[in-house]
């Protein structure tokens, strides 16, 4: 009768979710196991041992997006390693252009499926910029994946400063001096005191021949890097680069003058 029926739903029902949560939690956890003992065997620069033991830790629990994401820059990582190691004025077999390929598209697709189990996370799309970003002027259309994840990403972190940052980077790299200049300034509104900001923005405008402006941005870093002696030494020197490029320009345009 559903007096005995009833008890024997609820207990197959319990049984199943314990069941069920046990499977997935031991599977975390040993997957969990294995990407750590990844990452050791990275610091160890133990390159084939940490590629495999990422790939198993993502098979046996394929839904933690930071494994994806960080599998994602080791197939990155490996395929610059081999493009690398190619002797100067050679190309590589044809063997090993594939293999290039297979890692690039297997970092391509770890990036991927990372903003797919976490597309509300800005830290995967940025990620996934960064590959595409890494791919410009090799990849078809890169540039614009490029740009198009990165926008995202910003959109998902619109207070980072950070994000304004790295859009106007692939700007920069691609010559786009104006959009870059507008990202590195937004980034300054946003963080008056970032030096990298600053620092960004001023070769923007170095790059659009506004020198003087580039050089009040320079003297700005200078005044918010005091304390470091490496960043102060290195703006430093630009400034004094600089310095001399504006001179010689009105030397140039006094000699001009009829």
């Amino acid at each position: 009768d559903a007096s005995r029926i009833l008890p024997f739903i609820f207990a197959s029902l319990i049984i199943l979710f314990v069941g069920t949560l046990g499977f997935f939690s031991s599977r975390y956890l040993i997957s969990d196991i294995e990407f750590q003992t990844s990452l050791i065997a990275a610091s160890k620069n133990r390159g084939q041992e940490t590629y495999q033991k990422q790939a198993k830790a993502i098979s046996i629990f394929p839904y933690r997006d930071g494994y994806y994401r960080i599998f994602s820059q080791t197939n990155l990582s490996f395929a610059n390693s081999l493009a690398a190691s190619q002797p100067k004025d050679s190309s590589p077999s044809a063997t090993t252009q594939q293999n290039i390929y297979r890692l690039i598209q297997q970092s391509i697709n770890a990036g991927r499926v990372g903003t797919t189990l976490a597309p509300l996370t800005s830290l995967n799309w940025q990620n996934l910029s960064s590959i595409y970003r890494s791919l410009i002027g090799f990849g078809q259309n890169a540039e614009s994946f490029a740009i198009a994840t990165q926008q995202q990403s910003l959109l998902l972190d619109p207070n980072n400063p950070q994000q304004y940052i790295m859009l106007g980077g692939i700007y920069y790299q691609l010559g786009l001096w104006d959009n870059a200049q507008n990202q590195f300034q937004i980034a300054v509104n946003l963080k008056s005191d970032f030096a990298n900001a600053h620092y960004n923005l001023g070769h923007a405008l170095e790059n659009k021949n506004d020198l003087n402006n580039a050089l009040a941005q320079y003297q700005i870093v200078k005044g918010l890097v005091v304390s470091d002696q490496n960043s102060l030494k290195q703006i430093t020197s630009e400034i004094e680069v600089l310095q001399n490029k504006i001179e010689g320009k009105a030397t140039a345009e006094t000699t001009n003058i009829p």
